[in-house]
């Protein structure tokens, strides 16, 4: 079997390596487990074990495209459908999941929703690990220069500014410099749009009050599009993945439907589509493969565990470090794939040595996600609950209810 085989078995081996690295995590540091058994209680722990197979997914699709790009030198996406899809996939999947969450949560709390932990808790989840990322990549930028200044420092700050909303420029004229993290940060640009048009959405859909409120909050919401778009050029079509992850927070609230989606033949039909969408589909943001998607996330948010496959503990801590999972693996793959043979003068284009690599790093990203989720994101998001507090006891602005909001 040669890689160019795209055969999918080389994924199942990949994700063996990292479910197997997250289960010996769990059995030696008894606080991930404490971790673990937290999850397991919240209501969509389906949702969350999810986010283990979709954060990996992606990590897998940037590997292919790396093994593209030493054979080519051209960035693309794999030709072959199951390569391609299972990091599209997962990203509109990741979308659903925004969607539903919070839409949820708007559905339930109505006018009483806690906009104030809402949004002091989405900063407080997006930077903390953000911000390093951001530092090394501007020092591994710098280093490469040689630790000079190729543009004027104010250009390179206001290059900086714009990495601190989610852009992407080059810094300080080294080319391509996203891809030293795959360019995964285009998806936050979308999920900072929803985050911003959610109180909007819901004076529209949720707690409307007359037609003159829903005009209004809907030109705001275009204003809104236009004005995040200037920089990320947001696609109409991938902003509607979104759309999956509403519908799933109307179904759940459904008991016959629900009911339903707990099935054996719901679990059956889900891992259908599924496979429909990975093997028959080249795109995931277009209408027929979000339609199947969408059923299958509603099957899973239903609380079906697909046979067990998204409660295993190893997966749900794989859920638990999604976003470190997503945000960090670029910056390993660029490291190990294209800086480690540079120094050690290996031949990355050998077959044996790209997947000892890709092993390496579907191990070494586990590990990896594990330290900055509990030194970084976890005490980050602590801080954002602690700035809530200080918030509300500052301020005269008061929630008749408080939202725990730690998605």
């Amino acid at each position: 079997m040669s890689l160019g085989s795209n055969n999918p078995l080389w994924a199942v081996i990949a994700y063996a390596l990292a479910i197997t690295t997250s289960a010996l995590l769990l059995r030696f540091f008894p606080r991930l487990q404490r971790s673990v058994q937290h999850t397991g209680q919240q209501r969509f722990s389906s949702v969350d074990g999810l986010r283990g197979y979709l954060a990996f997914g992606v990590f897998v699709h940037h590997t292919a495209i790396t093994w593209i790009y030493l054979h080519t030198r051209v960035f693309d996406v794999p030709k072959n459908y199951f390569y391609a899809q299972i990091g599209l996939a997962s990203v509109a999947l990741f979308f659903m999941i925004t969607g539903f969450l919070f839409w949820g949560r708007l559905i339930k709390h109505g006018r009483h929703h806690d906009w104030l932990a809402f949004a002091v808790s989405r900063i407080f989840r997006l930077y903390p690990l953000y911000l390093p990322l951001l530092l090394v990549v501007i020092l591994c930028v710098f280093y490469l220069q040689g630790w000079t200044f190729e543009d004027e420092p104010l250009v390179v700050a206001k290059q900086v500014l714009a990495w601190l909303v989610f852009d992407r420029p080059d810094i300080n004229q080294y080319p391509q410099t996203g891809m030293l993290i795959s360019n995964v940060t285009w998806t936050l640009s979308y999920e900072v749009f929803f985050y911003l048009a959610l109180p909007l959405f819901g004076m529209v859909f949720v707690y409307r009050k007359n037609w003159k409120q829903a005009v209004l909050c809907l030109l705001g919401i275009y204003a809104l599009y236009q004005v995040v778009g200037w920089e990320h050029s947001l696609k109409k079509h991938i902003l509607m993945s979104f759309l999956g992850g509403i519908a799933a927070a109307y179904w759940v609230r459904r008991p016959q439907w629900v009911a339903w989606g707990q099935t054996r033949l719901a679990a059956c039909i889900a891992l259908m589509l599924l496979v429909v969408v990975l093997f028959m589909f080249r795109k995931s943001f277009a209408t027929a493969p979000l339609l199947l998607l969408t059923a299958f996330f509603c099957i899973v948010a239903s609380g079906n565990t697909l046979f067990g496959a998204l409660t295993l503990r190893s997966i749900r801590w794989m859920g638990e470090i999604s976003y470190s999972t997503y945000l960090l693996h670029g910056l390993l793959i660029w490291l190990l794939m294209h800086r480690l043979p540079v120094v050690m003068q290996w031949d990355i284009q050998q077959p044996l040595v790209f997947v000892a690599l890709a092993a390496v790093a579907s191990s070494l990203l586990i590990v990896i996600s594990s330290l900055t989720f509990l030194f970084i994101e976890q005490p980050g998001m602590l801080a954002g609950k602690k700035t809530v507090r200080w918030l509300r006891q500052h301020t005269p602005l008061k929630t008749t209810q408080s939202v725990k909001d730690d998605a």
